[in-house]
């Protein structure tokens, strides 16, 4: 997951809470029912939608013993600056605050029970899927665990990165992989603007003109299940919301790339344990 990138119509970079009032709150969709599974199906909804949810990605049992390692780790990093400020700039190269409440973190993804889960992915039908998106060029460009903390407010939409071409719309060339660890059916996740990977290249020309032809579709909170696996563009509309979930809510995030793709502006190469190499 890289460092949010601000769109031209939106209030902020998404390492904010601002929210905009014309982009209604959603509710969780199940897309169970429209029997979509295999690599190729899951693909061609990722393209056409600019997300999917490959089910059964993980063994749920594995979730809580990954939850207690990333809160462990955590910890150790507020131990190490209390301090710690907002944004890329006061973070570190194991650890940014994105906006108040929200950690990406990458330290401590070495322990077993995050290692285990990460190899798990890795040989999933997500990686499939997301090869499949790739047109099989593909190589891990990040690993990494996003916790919001209890209570914390919604993101600004934001996308994590831009389109590679300023007249026509390519086909993806890097997207994120997320496993939540905790159990976010009742509430929590991430909230996404079906299809606008298509409308983020010109935002606010291409926003009038779907407005204009009434193709704008509303926001979704696609339901990922306990084990699922949320795959999305790096150009889609996207936030974090409210952490209602009752404690912190970690994410375990694969973010998978065209081999040639370089992302410069994920975190800051200061190390917050400097005794350590963190990779």
């Amino acid at each position: 997951m890289a460092a949010s990138v601000a769109v031209a119509d939106l209030p902020g970079p998404g390492d904010t809470n601002d929210e905009p009032s014309s982009i209604p709150i959603a509710t969780p969709v199940d897309l169970s029912s429209l029997d979509i599974g295999s690599d190729a199906e899951l693909a061609t909804q990722f393209e056409a939608d600019g997300y999917c949810v490959a089910p059964g990605v993980v063994d749920a049992s594995q979730l809580e013993a990954c939850r207690a390692a990333a809160l462990e780790a955590l910890d150790e990093c507020k131990a190490r600056d209390p301090t710690m400020g907002v944004g890329q700039r006061s973070g570190y190269k194991e650890i940014v605050q994105r906006m108040p409440g929200r950690y990406e973190m990458r330290h401590g993804l070495d322990r077993a029970p995050l290692l285990s889960l990460r190899r798990r992915v890795e040989k999933s039908s997500a990686f499939e899927t997301a090869r499949r998106i790739l047109r099989d060029e593909i190589r891990i460009l990040g690993c990494s665990v996003v916790i919001a903390e209890q209570d914390c407010e919604a993101q600004a939409w934001h996308v994590d990165g831009a389109h590679l071409s300023p007249s026509e719309h390519l086909s993806p060339h890097v997207l994120n992989i997320f496993v939540p660890l905790v159990d976010i059916t009742k509430g929590g996740g991430t909230e996404i603007k079906p299809g606008s990977h298509f409308l983020t290249r010109n935002l606010a020309k291409q926003m009038l003109l779907a407005r204009i032809k009434k193709t704008l579709r509303p926001p979704v909170v696609p339901l990922v299940t306990p084990g699922d696996a949320l795959l999305f563009d790096y150009r889609v509309l996207h936030r974090g919301t409210l952490n209602n979930t009752g404690g912190a809510r970690p994410v375990f995030v694969l973010t998978v790339a065209k081999p040639w793709f370089r992302d410069l502006v994920n975190f800051p190469k200061r190390p917050l344990f400097p005794e350590v190499d963190c990779n």
